[in-house]
């Protein structure tokens, strides 16, 4: 998910992005099962109709990125496959305009010309089946992709981009799972050990992680930057959906938790009082931070804390050493989650399919593709053949201090369940974010914050109830 910071954190204050309902559980059964259906089963193909323009709608630098070095059939001189041209149309993720613009395209998909018709377009996990639930998303089967090449898929992946009649509608290349990521000098310094075992002993579960909180805070330490750091871990693990059937807002008891812990840990002193994506959040990633740790999936460690520990950022996407660079580690924590991740959908109406099924095929579903792309930026893949072979081959991260982030998160990856995954989640955890915080600092009552946050989020979706 790799601009410079802050355009990757307004993209990404998702991922403004994970989602809502997408957490841990002790079975996935119904995440495969949902997901899976029967190659033998008569799915028509698309036809393609050799178009010369491939436009592809996206909303930051990321996919690009990816598309230009790894797909090997892109001429980046030309920027073209062959003799087509390769278009990115670009809007800003921050306020939803990203999707305004590719709502107001895809319903013109049928009268544009054969130059503009949208052949591909990404979304976020916060909202990716808005899109997968309807028919602009083509069903994966009918561009040709089979069974085999989704087999090593994380089945969370596929669960959050399956229509509701089972087929699948979008694919990604990553995965987000996520972790406590802790300072180990701090953690020698408090605990005696930056042990990965033995700190993730002191974190299991939360009433062992406010006992750290308070350990740390005795030595003058924060256990967390700001009001926001946890909130991806429990809007995680809800049990229900953000709006019920009926479109009422709902205050999952997880949420709830996650407001009653937050105020606990400004009132004692546990973090730090920053917003997610502030420059003050970010700050407290630097070597001079008393900050111990945050909540961070795979992306937000590698790229955002890689490049908010004060390292200098290459041409070339690597970090040279510097600030708090390799002083980390990373730990479950108290529960599994899931921030963000992007997917790949093929327009209904492409006039070419051939292609969007291809780079589906080499991003998305080759081991050796998506082992590069790990190993080269230490991005988690959401492909358990190239994880696996990441970690028989040592493939470490320096800002980890030589930790391997697969193995870190892999097990996290197999536990994440999506199925309340919502098309109301990037506003729900926006609204609630910028509302709740008044409640934090005693400005308003707690009763008097989520009223605030269900009217913020009506403003964008005005069928909702409260």
């Amino acid at each position: 998910m790799r601009k410079k910071w802050l355009a990757l954190a307004l993209s990404m204050a998702m991922v403004v992005g994970s989602i809502t309902g997408c957490g841990g559980s002790d079975s996935n059964k119904d995440a495969s099962n949902s997901s899976k259906s029967n190659d033998s089963a008569k799915v028509e193909t698309v036809a393609d109709g050799g178009g010369k323009v491939l436009n592809i709608y996206v909303w930051n630098t990321e996919f690009k990125e990816r598309f230009e070095k790894y797909y090997p059939d892109y001429n980046k001189d030309t920027q073209s496959i062959g003799d087509v041209k390769v278009k990115f149309v670009t809007n800003t993720n921050e306020g939803g305009v990203y999707q305004k613009k590719l709502d107001a395209a895809l319903k013109k998909q049928d009268s544009a010309s054969a130059d503009d018709k949208i052949d591909m377009f990404l979304c976020e996990m916060d909202y990716v089946n808005k899109y997968t639930n309807t028919d602009m998303a083509l069903d994966i089967k009918s561009l040709g992709l089979t069974d085999d090449d989704l087999s090593q898929m994380y089945d969370y992946t596929k669960q959050a981009a399956t229509k509701s009649d089972g087929t699948l509608r979008a694919v990604s290349w990553q995965g987000c799972p996520g972790g406590f990521v802790y300072r180990r000098s701090i953690a020698k310094e408090v605990f005696g050990t930056d042990d990965i075992e033995k700190i993730q002993e002191q974190v299991s579960d939360w009433d062992k992680f406010a006992a750290a909180a308070e350990t740390l805070k005795g030595k003058g330490y924060k256990m967390l930057s700001g009001y926001d750091d946890a909130l991806r871990v429990y809007s995680n693990n809800v049990s229900q959906k953000c709006v019920n059937d009926e479109g009422v807002i709902q205050i999952d008891p997880s949420i709830e938790k996650w407001i009653d812990t937050t105020k606990e840990y400004t009132d004692k002193g546990y973090n730090n009082g920053t917003s997610l994506w502030a420059e003050e959040w970010t700050a407290d990633m630097g070597k001079d931070s008393k900050v111990f740790g945050y909540f961070m999936p795979a992306w937000g460690i590698n790229f955002s804390m890689a490049e908010g520990s004060g390292a200098k950022k290459n041409d070339d996407g690597t970090f040279t050493p510097g600030g708090s660079y390799g002083d980390w580690a990373v730990v479950t924590g108290p529960q599994s989650f899931n921030w963000g991740g992007s997917f790949i959908c093929g327009a209904a109406g492409t006039d070419n399919a051939k292609l969007v099924a291809d780079i589906m095929k080499k991003l998305c579903c080759d081991k050796d593709i998506m082992f590069n792309i790990s190993k080269d930026t230490s991005d988690f893949v959401n492909n358990k053949a190239a994880n696996k072979k990441l970690e028989e081959k040592n493939v470490t991260s320096d800002f980890l201090g030589g930790q391997s982030l697969v193995k870190a998160l892999s097990s996290a990856a197999d536990n994440i369940n999506c199925s309340n995954v919502s098309p109301y989640d990037q506003m729900y955890i926006e609204s609630l974010m910028a509302k709740m915080k008044d409640y934090y600092q005693g400005k308003v009552s707690k009763e008097k914050a989520i009223d605030n946050f269900k009217n913020e989020v009506i403003k964008s979706y005005p069928d909702l109830k409260k």
